[in-house]
């Protein structure tokens, strides 16, 4: 749905002549070639469903523009959504599972092929014994129109894996940077070999990802989505205002992708690049600016018309973005470990969502040429997708946010220095706090690069003992 809007709103404008054709030639945008786009696959040619190589961050051009992170980003996207052996690459043995304990500690699980071990929850503002990551801020859920509870999950690279084990084991200090050179990742590749393991990915460096999943049975198509096999709480309704875990505890089900983030360093930044995607159908933008191919800024109008997931056809965006339940333990409102229960007031239900902040930036004209940049980038890549009809095209780029030379920020007020879309945000995951002032890095700053993950810590449980 999206999708068809962006459309409608690049013709309007002029920035583009034809899907996958740009004619702008303005800096806003952000251009990828037919050439280049082959080179993204792992044969050389696109294809429908093609494996994609990931993007060289060691290689990551040091004399760099905001087109070439979102390029990055999209790059890597495409990589860990490529199929594979009847799933998609997340869920290989490239990448780990995250599952965090009560104390905090991370646990590595390893995909196993033909193994069932994906087990999803709701959201980790309390460290679970199932899959973490969800709601940012608190016990919030977000619920679809069709009654489905979203599902989060985390997953970090084989890099990211042996990189916080060869630390937490005391091979490399414990102020060891994210790697974003080819010496800094070399003591982690050699010692992963010694322990008779070889990271094929080690150029990605340290990737992690959070992922949010809805039930595939309530999409009203499901070929338009990629989809996952996982384990996820199996919640029955004791009535309008309260749910519970039945027996069994979990079920198993289908999901559909609706989000996820893609994070991760390049060379030069440590601090890490922070991106978000979604699906066209999740829910309408708020009004924004593009710049038109005569350099002007355009204002593209709020438009909630269509068939979404989290917004009704036409829907306000008054009384929207307001939770309506929450999953224990809280105590405003009481509610048990393992419950949904509702907020004051509401009844467990969904609620209007729209995208407060589209493509990361205030609704102002001054976000017009960097919304145009992710904005033209977006169209491009759908476009090549869509002709070859791979579900991929279905998903865009919300955007993406660094730092200038790689700082770090050392708190969530340290917004001079971000590059991109400084209010990042996406509509399945961050829902209730799009309009926090500070964005990605309003939660993950501190003193050194390590420390803008919330996934790392010397304490996580290693993966092979000291």
């Amino acid at each position: 749905m999206l999708k068809k809007q962006i459309l409608a709103t690049l013709f309007a404008l002029g920035a583009v002549s034809a899907v996958g054709a740009q004619s702008n030639t303005s800096s806003s945008t952000c251009t990828l070639t037919p050439q280049e786009f082959d080179a993204w696959f792992a044969s050389g040619t696109a294809s429908k469903g093609g494996i994609m190589n990931f993007a060289n961050s060691v290689g990551f051009p040091l004399q760099n523009t905001t087109c070439d992170f979102y390029k990055w980003a999209h790059q890597m996207f495409l990589w860990v959504t490529s199929p594979i052996n009847g799933s998609i690459l997340i869920d290989s043995p490239v990448f780990f599972d995250v599952n965090v304990n009560d104390q905090g500690q991370a646990t590595y699980i390893p995909n196993t092929p033909g193994v069932q071990n994906n087990k999803f929850a709701l959201r980790g503002s309390k460290q679970e014994n199932i899959q973490p990551g969800g709601q940012a801020g608190g016990g919030d859920i977000l619920l679809s129109l069709n009654g489905s509870l979203v599902y989060f999950a985390m997953h970090a690279n084989d890099v990211y894996a042996w990189f916080n084990t060869a630390v937490t084991n005391g091979v490399l200090p414990a102020t060891t940077p994210f790697p974003t050179t080819q010496a800094e990742l070399t003591s982690i590749v050699n010692y992963a070999n010694q322990n008779k393991v070889k990271l094929g990915d080690a150029n990605a460096l340290t990737m992690e990802m959070k992922t949010a999943w809805i039930d595939a049975a309530t999409v009203k198509n499901v070929a338009d989505y990629v989809t996952i096999s996982a384990a996820v709480p199996n919640y029955v309704k004791n009535s309008d205002t309260l749910w519970q875990i039945g027996t069994p505890a979990t079920v198993v089900k289908t999901l559909a992708l609706v989000g996820v983030h893609v994070v991760g360093p390049v060379q030069g930044h440590p601090e890490m690049v922070w991106a978000t995607f979604e699906h066209g159908d999740n829910a309408p933008n708020n009004e924004y600016y593009l710049t038109d191919g005569s350099g002007k800024q355009q204002l593209v109008p709020y438009n909630s018309k269509g068939t979404w997931s989290f917004m009704t056809n036409g829907g306000a965006q008054t009384g929207a973005l307001v939770s309506q339940m929450v999953v224990g333990p809280t105590t405003t409102p009481s509610c048990q470990t393992g419950q949904i229960c509702a907020t004051a007031g509401n009844t467990i239900q969904a609620n209007n969502v729209y995208r407060a902040m589209p493509w990361g930036n205030q609704p102002t004209a001054a976000s017009a040429d960097n919304n145009t940049q992710i904005f033209t980038l977006t169209n491009t890549i759908s476009g090549f997708l869509g002709k070859l009809g791979d579900v991929r095209a279905k998903y865009f780029e919300v955007g993406a946010v660094w730092t200038q030379n790689g700082s770090i920020p050392s708190s969530g007020s340290d917004t001079a220095k971000q590059i991109g879309s400084k209010l990042l945000a996406n509509s399945t995951m961050e829902t209730y706090h799009q309009t926090d002032t500070n964005g990605c890095f309003g939660c993950h700053n501190g003193a050194s690069s390590t420390d803008t993950s919330h996934l790392f810590s010397i304490s996580n449980n290693p993966l092979v003992p000291k």
